[in-house]
Order: structure tokens, then C-alpha cells, then sequence
């Protein structure tokens, strides 16, 4: 009689311990006004139809009776928390789109932080590209441990330790990549049609989302690495030093920017455009959320935002604004087409989701996701330079013509 009651008591802890997770795939869709959305306290839809909660049922019977199978029969001890954990990661997994995920309570705790504190890595911006089927170095960091290697933004991590990447391990191989201090990480990577290997020792890296100087001709200049917690501050404090020397123009390179925050691209174009509506948001249901540009400054000397093929995300929504705004014009090759936004919803149990839910679209109406913003002005790098970190000036057709841009319009 006790081993029945232990029986029904862990099929009840199971089912009560997916439910949360099931419905949460299922019902909840929550849109924000950044890429990455963060809610504290998980929300469930109150009402379903019939039909949906015959499904939820279903769906929740087949996982429980898997669970226990695996957990009563299974030749090693596992936990039943590795179990559960497996299971939600599995379902969103399943989806086939590698931005929606399940993060372990630890993950999801880094990622309040992320861009607050130091951490130990190589100093690169990642991200999984399905046509290449490995993880795309977007872009290296300054001083990091990948440039010293001689890594660069659009080789492709085949191999991280001799294990391939693919959709499903990829974010298990990304903290691999990252792992402890002064230790080192060999990295098959594709550059081209070469393979080469390389063994990167890990260090601290403290995010620094924003180096800037003045040009000749009085022209000030900022990099923008990544948009981060802090990137908007660190940006307005870059800004308001160089508007303080009198520059002439602005020139803004996001170039290899994988992207990130989209509230803090958002700030930034407030400081630079006219009110206006600069962004649309659509759910899978069509539901649509317009966000607007609010401040009363704009820019009033000559911009030129600099972008390539690595440029994406809240790279591509900055450049957008910018470009219909006519503030400004947008100077290089097209950008790599990622407008998607994930909203993460941390679950009462521990852990988070991470999941796709809706699209972008620019004031004039482009889907930016897999179609990229098309700069005003193309100019296309030799092939061998594209992916450079740091270019010498007399190299850098894109950053030339930015210049002549802005001198021409002074």
C-alpha cells in the first residue's frame, strides 16, 4: 500500500510539474518593446477552448507516462529534475528555431546581468546559423582572447572539443566555449572553404559595448560592439562628449553588431530622430504593436550609420529608423535579416522559456527578418576584407564613403 501511494504521489509531482510548462508553450504569447523580453512572475491564458484543453490533456498524459517510464526503468539513477528539464527543453527544441529554449535557472540569472559584470570566454558574438548548420561568429570583441587567436567575424565553429555543433547541442557547446579561466578551447572552424583549428585560452572579459574618437575633418565617430543592459548610457555619455567638441558629423559603425537589447537601440534613436512611429511589432496572430520614437531632439548635423552583412538584429532596427526617418543614410551591404523577438517568461518552478513570438517590421514596412535592411549607399568590401576585425582607413571603402558622405552634407 506505501509503494502505491509513492506511486500516485510522483505521478501527481509530475503532472502538476509539467502542466506549467506545457501551457506556457501552448497559451502564453506575451509581446514586449525589447528583443529580449524579460517577465518575473509566469502568466497563464485563463481561457482555452475544448478543443485546446482536450490537446493539453493529451499532450500531458503521454509526457507523464514517458517520465515515469524512463525515471522507474532507466539503468542509472537519474534525478526526476533532470528528467522535467529534459522534457521542456525537448519541447522547445522540437520547434526547430534555435532562439526558442529552455534556460536552467543559472542561465536565466546570467542573462539579467548580461552586459553588468565580467565573465569568463573568448570575447565573441555567437549565434547559430541553420544554412551553415554551425555557430556563426558574428563578431569579436576588443582586446578579447578570439582576436589575439586570429579568429574572425563569419568563420563557422564546426567543432567546439571535438564535438560537432548542431541545432540541438548547439547552446551546450556555446558554454563549453566559455568554460573556466586560463584554460583553453580548440575550435574547428570553416573560413571559406578552409577548415582550420584553433586553441583559444579563456579569460575575463569585461563588455565594452562602445569605443568612439573624432575623425579628420572634425567628424566623430562610434562603435557600437553590442546592445547590451548598459549599451544606451555608455552610447549617450560618447555622444554627448563629442557633441560638447563641436564635431561637424556623426558617423555610426555597427558593423559585425549582432545585436541584442531592442529598448536599447530604441533610446538611441530617440536621441537622434524626430517623433515618429519607428517600429511594428506582429504576433503569429497578427496582433500588431507600433513603437514610437517620443523625444523632441533630433540629430542636426550629418549621419551615417555603417553596417555589413554581420549586422543584425537591434543593428537592423537602429539602421531602419534611421533610414526612414531621413535623418541620416545607411552606408555598406545589406544586413543579415534577424527581426524576430523572443520573450522570456520565467517559470514558477525554476528556469525560464525562451520563445519566438512575434516579428518586426520597419516604419515602411519591411520584414526585416531573412530580408535585412538594404543600405542607402552600397559598398561591398573585397572579399578578403569583409570580415576583418579592424581595417586601416585606406582599406575601408565603407568607412570612406561614410566620411564622404558626411563632408559632402556639412
Amino acid at each position: 500500500m506505501e509503494e502505491d501511494n509513492n506511486k500516485f504521489n510522483f505521478k501527481k509531482i509530475i503532472s502538476e510539474a509539467i502542466t506549467g510548462s506545457i501551457i506556457v508553450i501552448i497559451c502564453a504569447i506575451v509581446l514586449g518593446a525589447i528583443f529580449i523580453v524579460v517577465s518575473p512572475n509566469i502568466q497563464y491564458k485563463t481561457k482555452i477552448s475544448k478543443t485546446e484543453k482536450n490537446q493539453v490533456d493529451n499532450a500531458l498524459s503521454k509526457i507523464e507516462e514517458a517520465l515515469v517510464r524512463v525515471y522507474d526503468e532507466y539503468i542509472d539513477e537519474v534525478s526526476f529534475d533532470t528528467l522535467v528539464e529534459g522534457a521542456i527543453s525537448g519541447i522547445a527544441s522540437s520547434t526547430g528555431d534555435p532562439y526558442t529554449r529552455y534556460m536552467s535557472q543559472e542561465e536565466f540569472d546570467e542573462l539579467l546581468v548580461e552586459g553588468d559584470q565580467e565573465y569568463v570566454g573568448i570575447g565573441t558574438h555567437l549565434i547559430y546559423d541553420t544554412d551553415k548548420q554551425g555557430i556563426l561568429i558574428l563578431g569579436i570583441m576588443p582586446d578579447s582572447p578570439a582576436l589575439e587567436a586570429g579568429l574572425k567575424a563569419g568563420d563557422v565553429i564546426y567543432y567546439v572539443e571535438g564535438n560537432r555543433v548542431t541545432l540541438e547541442n548547439y547552446k551546450e557547446q556555446v558554454d563549453v566555449i566559455k568554460g573556466e579561466e586560463n584554460t583553453s578551447v580548440k575550435l574547428i572552424i570553416a573560413r571559406g572553404d578552409e577548415l582550420k583549428e584553433f586553441n583559444v585560452t579563456r579569460k575575463k572579459i569585461k563588455e565594452n559595448n562602445i569605443s568612439y574618437n573624432v575623425l579628420d575633418d572634425n567628424i566623430g565617430y562610434i562603435r557600437i560592439w553590442g546592445f547590451e543592459n548598459k549599451t544606451y548610457e555608455q552610447f549617450k555619455d560618447a555622444y554627448d562628449k563629442l557633441r560638447a567638441q563641436n564635431i561637424s558629423g556623426l558617423i555610426i559603425d555597427l558593423r559585425n553588431n549582432p545585436g541584442g537589447f531592442v529598448d536599447q537601440a530604441l533610446y538611441i534613436a530617440n536621441l537622434l530622430v524626430p517623433e515618429s512611429n519607428a517600429l511594428k511589432l506582429v504576433s503569429r496572430k497578427g496582433v500588431e504593436k507600433v513603437y514610437k520614437t517620443t523625444s523632441n531632439t533630433q540629430i542636426d548635423i550629418p549621419l551615417a550609420i555603417v553596417v555589413n552583412q554581420n549586422s543584425a538584429s537591434s543593428s537592423e532596427i537602429l539602421s531602419s529608423i534611421i533610414k526612414d526617418s531621413k535623418k541620416g543614410v545607411i552606408v555598406g551591404a545589406k544586413t543579415y535579416g534577424k527581426g524576430i523577438v523572443q520573450t522570456t517568461k520565467k517559470l514558477s518552478f525554476g528556469g525560464a522559456l525562451s520563445i519566438t513570438t512575434a516579428k518586426y517590421y520597419t516604419e515602411s514596412g519591411v520584414e526585416i527578418h531573412k530580408n535585412g535592411i538594404e543600405p542607402n549607399i552600397k559598398v561591398e568590401l573585397d572579399e578578403k576584407d569583409k570580415n576583418e576585425f579592424s581595417l586601416p582607413y585606406e582599406k575601408d571603402l565603407q568607412l570612406q564613403k561614410a566620411v564622404e558622405y558626411v563632408k559632402g552634407n556639412t
